[in-house]
């Protein structure tokens, strides 16, 4: 080694020295250089101070300080370090080195602003370190990797090189990289008729991230990154410079390959996802495209982007689903087929496109034009509704309209449906129609029929105008008939219209207008009309001619209107009105029994208002009553002729009520608290309402004739009827003796009436005569006492998983008493009564409110004690580690005792036995008892107690009803309490009474339960009236409803009616139903009886062709309109 300097100083005892000016230090081919220098000669070590230089043929190293250990070839640089070697210069705050025997570089140590530079590559960090035995480098605390227009940071970066050329870089965490890249935004603007395109400059940051990423280099140039866990990739699309859009892409994994400096290639996996946003003033397609798939891949020199493995892309209004989809954006195509060749074991899945407002479109092949919005699919099948369409090759002519070559349509959903309509041409117009020219009719790939063109629907769901095809028969009662024949139109969202018809040529014309209205979160409604136009029943049917209908016509009209509205602040208006013309239409026009049986119109219009915080409401109500059968009720001539008994009876026709006004205060505290210790007086609690009735009645009235018999006169009478009536109870329910509750109560009524009747005594017997003027009644209705408990037994009876029996015994003793008003009240004279006396000296009373709204005054004072007791029993059972009660039977009783009747104080004894055995059985038994005898001489029951030789009374049953229905069934082998419900839709019955809105088929469905092969239920109903023990009346049906699921395709259902005590087959009905997948055929048989006959049926299941049908019928479908 040999040192020059400008001075020295050296201590021989401890072999060290300091030297200055110009020190310069050679060791072999290492050099050393600084202002001053202190060595160790004992230590080997030298301390360089000031401008400090080391250096061999291999590095450089620059640092105001050095300490260089010159038997390891090492050392520490601080201040402004700086190491130059292999092409690479590092500069820090201190830099901690050592070179190795062999080696042609030195392993460094760098911290603190860490900035290494290699060619164009530099990179920053607060720690970086690097091996030069496997030429790797560790960049820590904040790397950052720049080279060019790119940035690669993470929480620390690994850099690996060979040949001291970068190979590998890996960042294990928080993988960041951005570019910024540059380009041009072309505008184009018009003027008048002149078009001006300029040019601007924009630049834009890549931005991709991750978990990790690992980059490979290419003789130090970039060739791939792999960035895992969460990637996201962000990057500008251009083309020929110019800036298009910008594209986000995420994955489990993305790989992005580099030719040259220039992004190439960019490949996404797991959950991979994306979305291209176009640029705004450039673009020319419509809007932001969103992604998905297996694995995408951007060929980003090609503009082309594979999507592999359940492909998915979203643009505006448009899905598309595909195994595999090749995107072009140089053209905006996209190319979607049904299986990616990348990996075989992606799923095979068809093209499918589904565009809003239209069914979905699935192909072999599908081509689509995101600019103009145009496609093709090759074997393509779409949907619309519940029918399907397929064609050879299926092309868009435009948004709303599509051309299908080779096509088929059906409703049938196998690959090979069970019938089809066909055709060499179809057009498609969505939302509208589809049209087909020719279309034959294909019953499994049989030709049936073939038509010059074919009209279908194609409303995606929705309601839609359009005919209504009839049916067509022929029967000897009504000769050749079209039923059903009509249009429906369906003009809006808020109503809809259907008008059908039927035609008869023996027995005339029916129309039916049904108008639905309905608007969400305000009202709904239908008004209904219908009129039948027949011929005479006295008209021979030979001599029955439709032209001449209106000479030989009996018209019925039937009106019917429902509306119902809920407004703001809980305020409601309901109408339901009918109207007939004749009082037995449902009678002769019904097909179900329901509508035969119906013998009233009813109608009601009732507005309504709560206010909820004050407890009140109001309403207002207009109802009109009339019966349909008046008339034959009034006619001798007439089954149901009603023969009158007395002079003045009235056979009532119509009952309106013009209007009844109510006004209700709701149950309230009469001292309201929030006081936690209530006092007694707390819990009286009232209530008020008052209603006003005005009440018109249309009525026959019944006369004495010539022939001094009972008739009824043919002209209307009517009457009018009027009232005011006020209520008011009053409660105050206390426990006492804590498990004791007393309820007492009374209850005020106040009437006020328009008129009232005053006795004429004049001729002997009181004959009433009407006093018109105000009238005021107001009574003390009753006042109730009650009292009840609960007691609770338990009896230890074991019987399999049941441990005890439970009884719990509900007493309840009660008083009630209200007052005779024929007698002063309080010692006041209400003046209620008109007491006068008769022609046999005995003192009558008259009722002078009797007869008008406010009904009879009490003349009765009673003072009761009522007694019931209800028992239950129930089982007390363990279930796993909880106990279970089930309730085996109720048992309830229940009589009174009024103090101060002339007779018969002890009321009947009622009880009650109710049980539910299994879920199974239900069992219901109502008994009652009269206490008294009954004297068989003169047909009544008489004043005296029915005892026993002990002297015991002994209860008389009079009254006994049992009924009974239990049901059984059996599961098909193999079948699970979750298997679904098959719908049966085979039941007859349409019926327009109460239309629901938008429905054109008017069917009903029946409900087969899943997994059921039969099932059985029978109901048993017994009563015995023994009033008069000499001439009991008794009575006993029997129901029965059975139903046999033969096969999963075939169900046959009978129900019976029997009369057991007269052996009578009442009533019975067979019916048979058959799925045939997309088919269905039902017979339904009525042996006997009113209403029997029969009815086959085999049609379509669709709604969209219900039309498709064959019926044959007999009996009462045969003698009426059947739609």
């Amino acid at each position: 080694m040999i040192i020059n300097c400008a001075k020295a100083i050296n201590i021989e005892k401890t072999g060290q020295g300091s030297m200055i000016g110009n020190v310069k230090v050679v060791n072999d081919n290492q050099s050393i250089t600084c202002d001053s220098l202190h060595y160790d000669s004992p230590n080997d070590i030298l301390h360089g101070f000031g401008n400090a230089r080391a250096w061999d043929n291999d590095y450089d190293l620059l640092a105001d300080t050095l300490v260089y250990y010159s038997n390891l070839d090492s050392g520490i640089a601080r201040g402004n370090a700086e190491l130059s070697q292999n092409n690479q210069i590092i500069t820090s705050h201190s830099i901690y080195y050592a070179k190795h025997a062999g080696e042609d570089a030195v392993s460094y140590t760098a911290e603190g602003d860490v900035t290494i530079l290699e060619d164009e590559r530099k990179a920053t960090c607060g720690l970086a370190i690097y091996n030069r035995e496997d030429q790797t480098t560790w960049l820590k605390l904040d790397p950052h990797v720049n080279e060019k227009d790119q940035t690669i940071s993470g929480s620390e970066i690994i850099l690996r090189y060979k040949d001291d050329v970068m190979e590998h870089l890996y960042i294990p965490d928080q993988a960041h990289v951005t570019t910024l890249t540059k380009g041009l935004r072309e505008i184009t603007t018009s003027n008048n008729d002149t078009a001006a395109t300029t040019r601007s400059e924009v630049q834009f940051i890549d931005d991709l991230t991750g978990s990790s990423l690992q980059g490979f280099f290419d003789a130090g140039q970039m060739d791939s990154l792999q960035v895992e866990g969460m990637a996201t990739t962000l990057y500008h699309v251009f083309e020929d410079s110019i800036y298009q859009g910008k594209n986000i892409a995420s994955g489990d994994t993305i790989i992005m390959s580099f030719d040259g400096n220039n992004l190439d290639h960019i490949v996404v996996s797991g959950g991979s996802r994306g979305e291209y946003t176009p640029d705004s003033v450039t673009a020319t397609i419509d809007g932001q495209i969103i992604y998905s798939s297996k694995i995408i891949d951007y060929m980003v020199d090609q503009e082309q982007t594979d999507l592999h493995g359940n492909a998915k892309i979203h643009y505006t209004n448009m899905d598309l689903d595909a195994g595999f989809i090749n995107v072009d954006w140089k053209s905006n195509m996209l190319n979607a087929t049904p299986q990616s060749n990348l990996d075989s074991n992606f799923i095979y899945q068809k093209p499918t496109i589904l565009e809003q407002g239209r069914d979905p479109m699935t192909g072999d092949e599908m081509t689509y034009n995101l600019t103009s919005k145009k496609g093709r699919v090759t074997k393509g099948r779409t949907s619309a509704d519940d029918g399907f369409y397929t064609g050879s090759n299926i092309r868009n002519q435009d948004k709303e309209t599509f051309y299908i070559d080779n096509s088929t349509y059906t409703t049938c959903d196998l690959e090979v449906p069970h019938f089809h309509f066909a055709s060499d041409e179809m057009k498609m117009i969505n939302d509208d129609k589809v049209i087909a020219r020719p279309i034959v009719l294909y019953i499994t790939n049989i030709p049936i029929i073939g038509l010059p063109f074919g009209i279908f629907p194609h409303k995606a769901g929705r309601r839609q105008s359009g005919w209504i095809m009839p049916g067509y028969g022929e029967s000897s009662y009504r000769g050749q008939f079209l039923d059903g024949f009509g249009y429906y139109w369906a003009p809006n969202e808020f109503w809809d219209s259907k008008l059908t018809t039927s035609l008869a040529d023996r027995q005339g014309l029916t129309l039916r207008l049904t108008n639905n209205y309905r608007k969400r979160y305000g009202f709904s409604g239908g008004i209904h009309l219908e009129t039948k136009q027949h011929f005479l029943s006295s008209l021979a049917k030979q001599d029955r001619d439709l032209l001449e209908l209106g000479q030989n016509v009996k018209s019925d009209y039937v009106v019917r209107w429902n509306h119902n509205q809920v407004m703001r602040n809980n305020q409601t208006f309901r109408v339901n009105a009918k109207y007939y013309s004749s009082g037995d239409y449902n009678q002769r026009t019904g097909l179900d029994v329901e509508r035969r049986l119906n013998q009233q119109a009813i109608s009601n219009a009732t507005y309504s208002k709560r206010w909820k915080k004050s407890n009140n409401s109001i309403s207002v109500n207009l109802s009109s009553k009339r019966d349909l059968m008046v008339d034959n009720k009034a006619d001798s001539n007439s089954v149901f002729y009603q023969s009158p008994t007395t002079i003045g009876k009235q056979l009532v026709i119509t009952t309106n009520t013009l209007p009844k006004m109510s006004f209700r205060h709701g149950q309230s505290k009469l001292f309201k608290t929030n006081a936690v210790n209530k006092k007694w007086y707390h819990n009286i609690s009232w209530n008020y309402s008052a209603n006003l009735n005005n009440k018109l009645q249309n009525y026959y009235e019944s006369i004495e004739d010539t022939s001094f018999e009972y008739i009824w006169d043919n002209s209307v009478q009517t009457s009018t009827k009027s009232a005011v009536t006020h209520s008011m109870s009053i409660a105050a329910p206390q426990k006492i003796f804590k498990y004791i509750s007393l309820n007492p109560s009374i209850q005020l009524k106040s009437d006020w009436v328009d008129r009232t009747f005053l006795a004429d005594t004049t001729t002997g017997s009181f004959q009433p005569v009407e006093q018109q003027g105000f009238a005021a009644r107001t009574i003390f209705s009753s006042f109730n006492l009650g009292m009840n408990t609960k007691l609770y037994g338990l009896f230890p009876i074991k019987i399999g998983s049941i441990h005890s029996i439970r009884h719990v015994a509900s007493p309840t003793i009660g008083y009630s008493y209200s007052p005779d008003y024929t007698k002063p009240l309080f010692g006041m004279d209400l003046g209620y009564f008109q007491e006068y006396t008769d022609n046999n000296g005995e003192t009558t009373y008259f009722d002078r409110f009797s007869g008008t709204s406010a009904g009879s005054t009490p003349r009765q004072e009673r003072q009761a004690m009522t007694f019931s007791l209800n028992n239950v029993f129930q089982a007390k059972k363990m279930d796993g580690d909880k106990e279970k009660k089930i309730d085996l039977f109720s048992w309830r009783m229940n009589t009174s005792y009024n103090f101060v009747a002339d007779q018969f104080p002890l009321a009947n004894l009622s009880s009650s036995l109710r049980a539910k055995v299994a879920k199974k059985l239900n069992l219901d038994l109502r008994l009652s008892h009269d206490f008294y005898q009954y004297d068989s001489t003169i047909g009544q029951r008489i004043n005296s107690l029915n005892l026993n030789d002990s002297g015991i009374p002994k209860p008389r049953l009079i009254n006994a009803r049992l009924s009974t229905g239990f049901k059984f069934e059996g599961k098909r082998l193999g079948a699970t309490k979750t298997e679904e419900d098959v719908q049966d839709t085979s039941v007859i019955g349409d019926n327009l009474d109460e239309p629901k809105f938008g429905n054109r088929s008017g069917g009903k469905n029946n409900v087969i339960p899943g997994g059921k092969l039969w099932s059985t239920s029978l109901s048993f109903s017994y009563s015995m009236n023994k009033a008069n023990p000499s001439n009991p009346i008794e009575t006993f049906w029997m129901s029965s409803n059975t139903s046999i699921q033969v096969t999963r395709n075939w169900r046959v259902q009978y129900n019976a009616r029997f009369d057991v005590l007269n052996k009578d087959l009442v009533s019975h009905n067979f019916s048979i139903y058959r799925d045939l997948h997309c088919w269905e055929m039902s017979i339904n048989w009525t042996p006997n009886g009113y209403g029997s006959g029969f009815y086959l049926k085999i049609n379509v299941k669709s709604p969209t062709l219900q039309d498709l049908k064959l019926e044959r019928r007999g009996g009462i479908f045969t003698r009426r309109a059947n739609f």
